[in-house]
């Protein structure tokens, strides 16, 4: 029970970082009339959830959970593959 709040309260840190991150960044790009801000704004705001998957699946693996730790290891390999086909194109 401990591991899992302790769990839930690591990607709730990451999910919030990774929004505030996103939102300062278009927020100062909309003041400056700026397009990199807004251009990095959005990519923190797409890789916030990869980041979240990436937690998962370390807390997973520390909680010696096997079975999810493969499956969510699975989905970050999915979101990695299309970061870089999306990048290559």
């Amino acid at each position: 029970m401990r591991d899992t709040l302790r769990l839930d309260r690591a990607v709730e840190a990451v999910l919030t970082l990774g929004l505030t991150i996103g939102a300062l960044l278009l927020l100062t790009g909309l003041i400056l009339g700026q397009l990199a801000p807004l251009r990095w704004g959005i990519v923190a705001l797409m890789l916030t959830p990869v980041a979240r998957v990436v937690v998962v699946t370390v807390g997973m693996f520390l909680r010696r959970d096997l079975i999810f730790g493969v499956l969510s290891l699975g989905i970050l390999l999915v979101l990695a593959t299309s970061i870089l086909v999306s990048l290559r194109f």
